[in-house]
């Protein structure tokens, strides 16, 4: 597989991947988007801008990422190693960022769909970010 995306050597018959840390947000990111059933220009625009950032950071290929992060949407039927991955490994501003990330991806069709909302709310309460800070994020991220 690709180094990013490695197989975790806990328990071999297992097929949980860990991502690294810095890809998590446009795995979630992507998640986000889909939600609501089809994924817009404008969001797909935003989430490989950050994937390519990331991946410029990570002298990794973009083109690799997405697809790896696509498949991996495709076949998981939960992102529950994710949360597990940005409680263990993310200090509370990561996480702030991360669900800011989230909130822009949502708003980049100008449009917030209710199953995006939820998702994105619902992550947040997971990694245990309050949600008077997760309404203020959602509000800043509207009126970009």
């Amino acid at each position: 597989m690709f180094n990013f995306f490695k197989k975790n050597d806990s328990n071999l018959d297992d097929k949980k991947f860990v991502f690294d840390p810095e890809l998590i947000g446009c795995a979630l990111a992507y998640e986000v988007a889909v939600s609501d059933g089809e994924i817009d220009d404008s969001e797909l625009l935003k989430i490989k801008s950050e994937i390519l950032k990331k991946s410029e950071q990570l002298s990794l290929n973009p083109d690799e990422v997405f697809k790896t992060i696509e498949h991996h949407n495709q076949e998981s039927v939960s992102f529950n190693d994710f949360i597990n991955q940005i409680n263990h490994n993310f200090l509370h501003e990561q996480k702030i960022q991360m669900i800011e990330f989230l909130w822009q991806t949502a708003y980049a069709d100008n449009v917030l769909n209710v199953d995006e909302e939820r998702l994105i709310r619902r992550i947040a309460g997971m990694i245990r970010i309050k949600d008077m800070k997760v309404l203020k994020l959602k509000d800043q991220a509207k009126n970009i």
